[in-house]
């Protein structure tokens, strides 16, 4: 009998019980000596501690009789392997329990105004996320990972992957990662974003490219596509394409066109939009940089901005209406009608509730302008060489507030001094300035959009008049 059918009968018998004291001690020898020989008798000490407990109801074992201390530890040599055993298979359920059990990913802070599309998870605030798939059409909702705040804006497709991961599919996003938070990754369709401590502003449109923005500190940023890596520091934007990633620097770009729209008279209404005759429509920036063409501004928007940060990028709206054809009496009531769309510029968490202003250009000061010659230099009321109205040029027909939270729906203006202002300028084609006064330091905030006459679906600006009946006599 060589050594290893040896070793096998003293492990047999003592799993059996049946071995003696010399045997158990020779055991122990063969056990400290080699280290595949424990692994073996740990494998079968634990089949035999299964089988035993799978029949342990029918199991009685024999009391011990603890005659001498040496019969004692006898007993404990005897019954430590099923001890062990039985311990490791209990350990060992609980830990599969845990471990397929999911943990938290992140925890809704907050929700403003929020209007939720079909996702995977539940969208109540205080309510931990596990992986899974937020949609949100409209509104801000704000996520708390363990060591990131993610704010969403409206609509937003994001994939809550782990506690150090989400996947954006589209819309915008702002994070703020605190101390311990360095790494956070934010995956987009063509690049992947790895934070270094810092705050960021990620974009995703439609087609899957990505425009990200550093607010403060640095980002590092890898391209799928070319594997092409870029370190983005503060102030600093990146766009990822299909095909590779850039640096950039916004420029404007105008794409206004023109496109007429009949009036439509229904009842005693008239409306009468920027479309209609010798109506006009255009944006001015204040600066004379231009966005480029790696990521130009939005088609069919009207864009307005207050900035006390960045002020080369402050920009007004202009409006003329032609209401050379509208012949009325009196006026019972007058609305002015903006449609906000989404625009993609900045970021709307960045920017509180927002105060507008309407002013008209006094028909003295008016001055005779289109979309093509208006710019920093050349549009009605202007104060001097400056980018300001001219508060003897035009005065103050009303104000709207759109909220941090709905930037996109209809805006509507009423208040005496527009009706006032349009019944004075019936049979002419007075110009309106739309302004925002709510400034926004940071560098990113929102650029604000109202729907142009050229966009396809929404509204263009609309004067709504109505007429007061003539009573019969």
């Amino acid at each position: 009998m060589n050594h290893r059918e040896f070793y096998r009968r003293l492990r047999d018998a003592y799993l059996d019980g049946t071995a003696s004291q010399a045997d158990v001690d020779e055991l122990r020898q063969y056990l400290k000596s080699s280290d595949e020989l424990l692994d073996d008798y740990i494998e079968h000490a634990n089949q035999d501690a299964a089988l035993l407990w799978d029949g342990l109801p029918e199991y009685e074992p024999p009391l011990p009789q603890p005659s001498s201390a040496s019969n004692r530890m006898d007993v404990f040599w005897r019954y430590a392997p099923l001890v062990a055993a039985t311990l490791l298979f209990a350990v060992s359920v609980g830990w599969e329990w845990i471990r397929s059990t999911p943990k938290p990913v992140a925890t809704i802070l907050s929700s403003t105004n929020c209007h939720w599309g079909t996702g995977t998870l539940p969208t109540s605030v205080g309510q931990e996320l596990q992986s899974g798939r937020l949609r949100l059409i409209s509104g801000i909702a704000e996520l708390q990972f363990p060591k990131v705040t993610v704010s969403m804006e409206g609509p937003v497709d994001i994939e809550l992957i782990s506690a150090e991961r989400c996947r954006l599919h589209s819309g915008s996003i702002v994070g703020s990662v605190s101390e311990g938070g360095e790494g956070f990754v934010v995956e987009t369709p063509r690049a992947e974003i790895v934070d270094g401590g810092t705050k960021f502003g990620v974009f995703v449109d439609n087609l899957g490219d990505a425009r990200l923005d550093v607010l403060e500190g640095k980002v590092d940023v890898r391209h799928f596509g070319s594997g092409r890596q870029l370190t983005v520091n503060r102030s600093n934007q990146a766009f990822a394409s299909e095909e590779t990633i850039e640096t950039f620097d916004p420029k404007l770009k105008a794409r206004l066109q023109k496109q007429q729209e009949a009036r439509n008279s229904i009842d005693n209404v008239i409306h009468v939009s920027s479309a209609s005759g010798n109506g006009e429509e255009g944006d001015v920036t204040s600066g004379d940089r231009e966005e480029g063409d790696e990521f130009p501004r939005p088609d069919h928007a009207l864009l307005v901005k207050h900035s006390s940060d960045s002020d080369e990028w402050n920009r007004k709206a202009f409006v003329r209406f032609d209401l050379t054809g509208v012949d009325a009496s009196e006026l019972s009531r007058v609305d002015l009608r903006l449609e906000g769309i989404p625009t993609g510029m900045g970021y709307t968490s960045l920017v509180p509730d927002s105060t507008f202003h309407v002013f008209g250009v006094k028909p003295e000061f008016d001055i005779d302008w289109n979309s093509r010659t208006l710019d920093q230099t050349n549009f009605p009321g202007r104060l001097g060489d400056t980018f300001e109205l001219d508060p003897a040029k035009v005065q103050l027909l009303g104000e709207f507030v759109v909220p941090q939270s709905q930037p996109v729906g209809q805006f509507v203006v009423t208040d005496p001094r527009l009706q006032q202002f349009i019944e004075d300028e019936l049979g002419s084609s007075p110009t309106l300035v739309v302004t925002r006064v709510t400034s926004a330091a940071a560098s990113q905030s929102y650029v604000h959009g109202f729907a142009s006459r050229t966009h396809p679906t929404a509204t263009p600006p609309t004067l709504r008049l109505q007429i007061k009946q003539q009573s019969a006599e």
